[in-house]
């Protein structure tokens, strides 16, 4: 039994290198598909990122775009209810000057 666990044990010392080797020269390592794959999914990823930033700027721009208008439609609202109590306040000056017959 320890004489086969040596032999394993020398196996594997004497085999070990030699597989570490190939696959820092590049033999048995990934194949050129699994880079092509990993290459298209980086790919992805960088239009997705570039996607999300695209969508939140034009979120934003349209937050600003709306509070903008919310913000001129009131001042359009304040300034015809202004004009209709100057209008409404003349015709009661004109009226009560103009006496009924």
């Amino acid at each position: 039994m320890k004489k086969w666990q040596f032999l394993f044990l020398a196996i594997l010392l004497v085999c070990l290198p030699v597989f570490s080797s190939c696959e820092l020269l590049g033999i048995g390592g990934k194949s050129k598909e699994q880079q092509s794959l990993e290459q298209q999914l980086q790919v992805m990823q960088q239009q997705q990122a570039a996607n999300q930033k695209a969508q939140d700027d034009y979120t934003q721009a349209l937050q600003k775009a709306l509070t903008d208008y919310a913000n001129q439609l009131a001042q359009y609202q304040q300034a015809q209810l202004q004009e209709q109590i100057q209008a409404i306040q003349q015709q009661q000056g004109t009226t009560t000057t103009t006496p009924y017959n």
